[in-house]
């Protein structure tokens, strides 16, 4: 990881070098505004880019944390986790605004999935499916995409497949957030049950 943040790190550099091109060069009009732009894009995708892998430095720092996870259920959390830092960053990368938000979407509601997990591992079997393979197949069909809009290629047709797709996965990733706190949410109405049956019998109501 720490190879991977020193690749991104000269983006920062850039982008300032390209500001101070554009402000204290000959350029004027267009060109300067251009160059500001392009400079602060610079700037905004790299830091986008070190937060991000600096969160999975964190995470994998924090890892004594999972102890309360068995071996299998710690692997298939680190991985998700892998996986999503690695579609953030592909995200930040993304030149459609329409689909780097969808996608930012998912990776929200994702990043609560993972946390009721950590809290409670038990959650881990009910959403190993997810986990294991939609997210990680979500990442692929992105990088996919990213490359054949990056190389200029026509492809109207596909981003119209992707943003149903991306559509698609939002209501599966907001549905199964909803069934890792299914258990909690039946132990609620249960106890809610109880209390009121015994409140009932005591004649308090």
């Amino acid at each position: 990881m720490k190879g991977n943040g020193s690749s991104y790190g000269w983006l920062l550099p850039l982008g300032l070098i390209l500001m101070a091109v554009a402000l204290f060069g000959k350029f004027k009009g267009l060109l300067l505004l251009g160059g500001l732009l392009l400079g602060g894009l610079v700037v905004l995708v790299g830091i986008i880019l070190l937060i991000a892998l600096k969160t999975s430095r964190d995470e994998a720092k924090n890892s004594p944390q999972l102890e309360n996870m068995s071996p299998e259920d710690a692997a298939v959390y680190q991985g998700a986790r892998k996986d999503l830092t690695e579609l953030r960053v592909l995200n930040a990368r993304l030149k459609e605004s329409d689909v780097r938000t969808e996608s930012n979407n998912i990776c929200a509601t994702t990043e609560k999935i993972l946390t009721a997990l950590k809290e409670d591992p038990k959650r881990i079997a009910s959403a190993q499916m997810f986990l294991q393979y939609y997210l990680p197949t979500q990442k692929n069909i992105l990088t996919k995409y990213h490359q054949i809009v990056d190389s200029g290629v026509a492809h109207e047709d596909l981003k119209e497949k992707v943003m149903n797709h991306l559509a698609d996965i939002r209501t599966a990733t907001e549905k199964q957030l909803i069934n890792v706190f299914e258990d909690d949410m039946l132990d609620i109405s249960a106890e809610m049950e109880l209390m009121n049956s015994s409140i009932r019998e005591d004649g308090l109501i």
